[in-house]
């Protein structure tokens, strides 16, 4: 009802003007009007868009821990394996946002807010997949992290990690990180699997996915 009184307005008030007239007339005088109605119809185009699309939760999620911040690299990986598997490229996550120091670790210039971010999403099972150095997977399962058995998964031209007898990471090379950060030359980057993370049927074709991307990380063990 307010809205055609408003109509009823202008049209009597803008009766015998020019289309060009009338236009100018409405700028003039209506124009907070305007802005209120685009608001309102902003917010609720955003609200509905964001309860409909954005709240979905995400189809798999990788952290990298302790390398090259590199959202560029990071996209690709992720719209790879989408790509690969028939997922949702809005939903794949591959993050290198973790850079913080560890036990003995300890490293400059770092946001060590992500060393609580990190386990916090790893407590509420938000983490599938890890690229981590030797040392920081040894520091997780002292922080009783568990991670998956790669049994069922092809490990086929990389080197194997095994923790307790069971194969639990494979090998994406040598940590160069870690060796220019605190010159840990012996350092092995291993991609692994939390096991508490809730798609691990994707976690066989990420790995599959990572084998193309041993370079970019510490190269090849093969």
């Amino acid at each position: 009802m307010i809205f055609r009184r408003y109509l009823d307005d202008i049209r009597e008030k803008t009766a015998g003007m020019s289309t060009g007239q009338k236009i100018s007339y409405v700028i003039t005088y209506y124009w907070y009007h305007i802005l209120i109605i685009v608001s309102i119809a902003a917010l609720i185009f955003f609200t509905v868009r964001f309860y409909l699309y954005g709240n979905q939760k995400p189809a798999f999620t990788c952290v990298i821990v302790n390398q090259e911040m590199d959202s560029e690299r990071d996209s690709r990986i992720a719209e790879a394996f989408a790509e690969e598997n028939g997922l949702d490229p809005e939903r794949v996550t591959v993050d290198s946002d973790f850079v913080f120091s560890y036990g003995d670790v300890k490293l400059q210039a770092v946001n060590e807010s992500s060393y609580e971010k990190f386990f916090l999403k790893w407590q509420n099972q938000e983490i599938d997949a890890i690229v981590l150095s030797e040392s920081m997977y040894e520091f997780c399962r002292e922080m009783r992290g568990g991670f998956r058995s790669l049994d069922g998964m092809d490990p086929s031209g990389l080197e194997t990690y095994t923790d307790e007898g069971n194969v639990t990471a494979v090998v994406l090379g040598q940590d160069r990180f870690m060796e220019a950060a605190v010159g840990a030359t012996d350092e092995k980057l291993l991609l692994a699997f939390p096991d508490n993370g809730q798609h691990e049927d994707l976690c066989g074709p990420f790995l599959e996915c990572m084998k193309q991307y041993c370079e970019e990380f510490g190269g090849s063990e093969r």
